[in-house]
């Protein structure tokens, strides 16, 4: 069982002095490996459960590839193939780490695209005034060559 489960650890385990400020307590609880939100506390007790891990692994597992899939055959057909592709690779990413690492060089690349990716406001206002001359010289041609 994990030790997260395990709440408060009578173990010393997690024992950091720094952390245990009351010396008279016999075990010490570190909140760092206890789950917190909903959902994770969720999947901890399936993780508890080998018959209830492999289970969801199994179904992590069929889902990830049947979205794949689905990306696939969208790669052909009108639709957003490499979108599900990539839903899909998240989704097994969840749970296996061959898929987490072949997505590694994907997440570096968006966190450095999320950081420089604020641009200046005079860029939005160039490309404004760009789309609004566009549409009026093309609303003047229109109204200047009308038959």
């Amino acid at each position: 069982m994990p030790s997260y489960l395990k709440w408060p650890a009578k173990n010393n385990e997690s024992y950091n002095p720094k952390d245990n400020q009351n010396k008279d307590l016999n075990y010490s609880v570190n909140m760092k490996d206890r789950p917190t939100s909903p959902i994770r506390i969720i999947r901890a007790r399936i993780r508890a459960n080998r018959i209830a891990d492999a289970a969801w692994k199994t179904a992590v597992f069929f889902a990830g590839f049947f979205i794949i899939g689905i990306g696939i055959v969208l790669l052909i057909l009108p639709g957003p193939g490499w979108v599900m592709i990539f839903i899909g690779l998240f989704t097994l990413a969840t749970e296996f780490t061959w898929a987490s690492r072949f997505l590694a060089p994907l997440r570096l690349k968006l966190a450095k695209a999320k950081l420089t990716g604020k641009k200046p406001i005079w860029i939005y206002l160039l490309f404004l005034l760009i789309t609004a001359i566009g549409i009026l010289s093309s609303w003047w041609i229109w109204m200047k060559f009308e038959r």
